[in-house]
């Protein structure tokens, strides 16, 4: 056709007060009639899309014509909602009322319809929903012998589905269950559905996670033919396969890994030549020989995109006879391997490099607990099975150092912020929560795998052929502005955001060391900086000051390394042709999209599960008092961390009943009007557990005592100041 959809949304953004019907359009953009049916399916689905929208008498135009804007909605547990506009502008507050029958994360059309009174943010009203993000409800089955219903678990689809009798799947009263919704038209009547998995008894253990799966989209169990593909791959290497390959086997390479870890993606091996340079070999199991594209173990991995971790299970992205199996690097065993070769110089200094397909043997499975008592010559380490392993994991971690001095100097920033490992019985039940160790075992596998995922990049980059890069924009000099507003506040000059580069960032974090204030500020750098993402355009790595930079290490549980491995075999095997080639590269951008968004959604799931055993770990112990530090202070109140466990909570300003408390932003700080009493970001206090709600996961505490880091005198409130 003519007329393609970017000349359409050319036409309507010029003319965005002109909206036209379909046979209007076709006139002005001169149209064919031979061509006109095609015209409208395009401008049909251009509007399913959200790209224009259908407006009365059947016209269509562009988003903000008629003061209408499209965005992905958010529900919030007030029952309110706030669009994230597609034009970039500040979220729209949408009332409760004004809802309609959409959903949390529902793609949308609203009307703006007012300013809301005595605020500057706009308000809006449902026009129409573009497309469904949620059509599954996970909540509790009701039945009456009549009616059936199921209601809600999540505050922000507080809604009643109906099923009807035949559609109960046999779910009992009182049942955890999923169900699909149906077409909902109207608000005033209960949406239809059906049900469509049983979770079990509210008290059935783990169901709380199952729930919490379930609310995330996340599929447990894989299907029926993605599981009869994976037990159909033979676990024995053809002679020919093994014919092709550099034979490596004699070489002594070792996994490390957490101690219960199932899946081993990587092994690792060291050789110190008589100059004293390092031959250095990472090794990472070749999935894409077995995951083949358009597969129907490809498009599930696709759809999953990564596996996930979660405190009490492993949610996989390949089946487990390819992750813990087939593809797993286990010792004494030949596996097939994408191997990275580095030669370096003792001072970290890359000499040459090369990448081969291999078959290895990995001689051992070492867990990073043991290989840190080799590496700490701890009287305990000769009864490890990493001991016999002793002198090439001393000199492997002598190459980590340098490797790490190396990565410093040009810049790459680590924030090394504590994260909760959580403790359960054998009922799958928290019984304690811990900082997680980080081990210099830990730093020395991770530092390899940079290494590996940057020679990779690089190979690919210097022959010109697409990839999926992991790119990390600069932050956003906004909130860099306001962190160094912040930062001064407590007696830190830093450069002009402008200015600040990744080698800046790194001297601000180790000038933070060892202060009080210190974790708290470098958990405030770390939200200016934005997130990481998959996308075949090259921009660099800001966090790891790195100019070409790829996932290639993990493909058992990462997408974008098993497209990576594919990219690199055909390479290597020069087995592309035009047309593989120019079909794979027109799809990089949407798997790179979809990989992120996949992502996203494995990190949402991992802190909806950490808060949630956090919530059940403290729900026996109201009225306890804890030390914390105030890590985040908002108008409502201060968020604290307690000190031991590293669980948040509130202490909501309404529970500070002695005063009335200004909101100082750029201090980070609540100060009482009349005592002058100030908390800040840093401050010492004793709180004392008040409430814990496992359906919002919410912590709240009330304040017992405060020790500030300094105390403030009573200031006349400034002009952005806010009272509470």
């Amino acid at each position: 056709m003519s007329v393609s959809r970017d000349q359409v949304l050319s036409f309507m953004k010029k003319n965005p007060d002109r909206p036209l019907k379909i046979r209007e359009l076709s006139r002005t953009l001169n149209v064919g009639d031979h061509e006109y049916n095609s015209f409208r399916r395009l401008i049909r689905q251009m509007a399913r899309d959200g790209v224009i929208i259908k407006l009365r008498n059947n016209r269509y135009g562009v988003s903000g014509a008629q003061n209408l804007i499209t965005g992905r909605l958010s529900v919030h547990s007030g029952g309110y909602g706030l669009l994230a506009r597609e034009d970039g502008n500040p979220d729209l507050f949408i009332g409760t009322s004004r809802l309609g029958t959409a959903l949390h994360g529902d793609k949308v059309i609203v009307r703006v319809t007012k300013n809301a009174q005595g605020s500057n943010r706009s308000e809006g009203e449902l026009v129409r929903i573009l497309q469904r993000a949620e059509q599954t409800v996970v909540g509790t089955f009701f039945n009456d012998g009549r009616h059936a219903h199921v209601t809600s678990d999540d505050p922000r689809t507080p809604l009643e589905v109906h099923i009807p009798q035949d559609l109960t799947k046999g779910a009992q009263n009182g049942q955890k269950v999923v169900a699909k919704i149906q077409d909902w038209e109207h608000i005033n009547t209960p949406p239809p559905g059906h049900v469509t998995d049983i979770l079990g008894d509210p008290d059935t253990p783990g169901i709380e996670t199952l729930i919490l799966i379930k609310k995330r989209g996340l599929s447990l169990e894989f299907p029926d033919h993605v599981e009869e593909a994976a037990q159909a791959i033979s676990n024995t290497i053809p002679p020919e396969e093994i014919a092709r390959r550099r034979d490596i086997r004699d070489t002594v390479c070792v996994t490390i890994d957490p101690y219960d870890a199932r899946d081993h993606d990587d092994a690792v091996s060291l050789d110190v030549q008589p100059d004293g340079t390092y031959d250095l070999g990472i090794h990472i199991a070749d999935v894409s020989h077995f995951v083949t594209e358009g597969s129907p173990l490809d498009h599930e991995a696709l759809a999953r995109g990564t596996s996930v971790y979660l405190p009490d299970r492993v949610i996989p992205m390949l089946p487990e006879h390819l992750s813990a199996g087939v593809c797993s690097l286990r010792p004494e065993e030949d596996r097939l391997a994408l191997s990275v070769f580095v030669h370096i110089q003792p001072n970290g200094d890359i000499i040459d490099t090369q990448i081969a397909e291999t078959i290895i043997r990995s001689h051992a499975r070492l867990a990073y607990e043991n290989v840190q008592r080799v590496l700490d010559n701890h009287p305990d380490a000769p009864q490890t099975n990493a001991y016999p392993f002793a002198d090439m994991l001393h000199k492997m971690e002598k190459l980590r150092q340098n490797l790490t001095t190396k990565k410093q100097e040009r810049g790459a920033i680590d924030f090394d912020l504590p994260e909760p490992h959580i403790v359960l019985n054998d009922k799958g039940h928290p019984i304690d929560i811990r900082p997680t160790p980080r081990l210099n075992s830990h730093r020395l596998i991770e530092e390899f795998m940079l290494l590996a995922n940057e020679v990779v990049a690089q190979y690919m980059s210097d022959r010109g052929i697409p990839i999926l890069y992991r790119v990390h924009e600069s932050p956003d000099l906004e909130k860099l502005a306001a962190f160094s507003m912040l930062a001064a506040a407590f007696g830190h000059r830093l450069p002009k955001p402008e200015l600040m580069g990744p080698l800046d960032i790194q001297r601000i974090l180790e000038s933070l060391q060892g202060e009080r204030i210190g974790r708290v500020l470098n958990s405030r750098l770390l939200r200016s900086m934005k997130k990481a993402t998959y996308t075949p355009k090259n921009i660099g790595h800001f966090g790891l000051a790195c100019d070409t930079y790829t996932h290639f290490t993990s493909p058992i549980r990462r997408y974008p390394d098993l497209i990576t491995h594919r990219i690199i075999r055909a390479t290597l095997n020069q087995s592309d042709t035009p047309e593989s080639l120019a079909r794979r590269n027109k799809r990089l951008p949407d798997i790179g999209d979809l990989s992120t968004e996949r992502e996203i959604v494995a990190q949402r799931a991992d802190w909806d599960a950490t808060k949630l055993f956090q919530v059940l770990y403290l729900e026996d112990k109201l009225g306890d008092h804890f030390e914390a530090t105030i890590i985040d202070v908002r108008p409502m109140g201060f968020f604290i961390e307690l000190e031991s466990i590293l669980i948040e909570g509130l202490v909501h300003v309404k529970t500070l009943a002695n005063d009335y408390y200004v909101y100082h932003e750029a201090q980070g700080a609540l100060t009482g009007e009349r005592t002058g009493e100030t908390y800040q970001l840093g401050d010492a206090v004793d709180v004392q557990l008040a409430r814990v709600d496992r359906q919002r996961l919410l912590i709240d505490f009330e304040l017992v005592s405060h020790a500030s880091l300094r105390k403030s005198k009573s200031r006349r409130p400034q002009k952005n100041d806010k009272k509470r």
